[in-house]
């Protein structure tokens, strides 16, 4: 019999990676659904089940006979400091209850962020795992309250954090927005001369499979990303090239005009219900004075993992 594992976002862009990858290991796979699922998956080793995360029993429910949980869910956009710790800290809380009260589960792997360890101010020297976490945006906070979270399950799960920065990959729900500016030839210039750690997502996808399956990543966190940094200028270069078209023209512009633009896409977003493409939190964090970067030499010391050049996973991505 087939032993299965319980993924919380496993409808989102990494989730669903992440499932396949499951499958391909010999897994059974349940995804945690906030709705009540119109449909089972027509692959009968995936099951969806309807979750509330307010709820520590029902998510006990979600976990009996399952051997280990991939923590994805998260609130990556939000309209205040509420709604994301609604869902960053206190939904993990609550899931980590819940694995704490279900003794089959033995792995726990957490996806957290780069924002929840801050910036870095000097391009030469990326964030580390052993550095004070200073995260400045609602999100980082918010995310950095539910690595603390994690680590107050009970000694017999093993639990690994993993910190990935820019997550990009074929119809993802970020980088892809990006493009489309990209191919209408404008976009505004909003990280100035920062420099970006990126990961593809199938990196990503073997890095939490590996977190699950060594033992000697329990209580650990890990940066997962390749060693080269980049600007984003040259990101957007190479975006432009992996879909044949000319670089966009991109106009800085200055913090109160994004500002602005938050307040709009956040009105409308609260009109239409729909998730803002923008908001005052993205502002923060895409106006600080320093650089998104982080070093994935710890993990790559542990694994010898191989990472995909950023013009390379821009060319099969986009």
């Amino acid at each position: 019999m087939k032993n299965t594992i319980l993924i919380t976002g496993g409808n989102g862009f990494i989730g669903r990676a992440l499932t396949d990858k499951l499958l391909q290991e010999g897994y059974n796979v349940r995804i945690v659904t906030r709705r009540t699922p119109k449909q089972q998956p027509a692959n009968p080793a995936v099951t969806l089940v309807q979750t509330d995360y307010n709820d520590v029993k029902s998510l006990e429910k979600a976990l009996s006979g399952c051997v280990g949980v991939f923590h994805l869910a998260a609130a990556i956009f939000g309209f205040n400091r509420a709604d994301f710790e609604q869902a960053n800290v206190i939904a993990t809380q609550n899931v980590v209850s819940a694995v704490n009260n279900t003794p089959e589960i033995k792995t726990f792997v957490h996806v957290s962020s780069l924002a929840a360890s801050g910036f870095a101010s000097d391009k030469d020297h990326p964030r580390t795992e052993d550095m004070e976490p200073k995260p400045v945006s609602d999100y980082g906070i918010t995310k950095l309250g539910g690595e603390k979270a994690v680590k107050t399950l009970c000694p017999g799960v093993k639990w690994t954090i993993i910190r990935p920065p820019i997550v990009y990959g074929k119809n993802d729900s970020g980088v892809s927005k990006i493009a489309l500016w990209v191919k209408r030839g404008l976009m505004v210039n909003t990280s100035g001369n920062g420099y970006f750690s990126f990961v593809h997502v199938s990196d990503l996808v073997e890095a939490l499979w590996q977190a699950f399956i060594r033992p000697e990543t329990d209580k650990e966190t890990y940066f997962i990303t390749e060693e080269v940094v980049y600007s984003w200028d040259y990101f957007i270069t190479q975006m432009a090239r992996a879909m044949n078209c000319h670089k966009p023209f991109m106009p800085s512009a200055p913090k109160w005009m994004m500002r602005l633009a938050a307040w709009v896409y956040e009105v409308a977003a609260r009109v239409t219900g729909a998730q803002p493409a923008l908001n005052y939190d993205k502002v923060t964090e895409a106006t600080i004075p320093g650089h998104w970067i982080c070093s994935g030499k710890k993990w790559q010391t542990l694994t010898g993992q191989k990472f995909t050049p950023l013009a390379e996973g821009l060319k099969k991505s986009f």
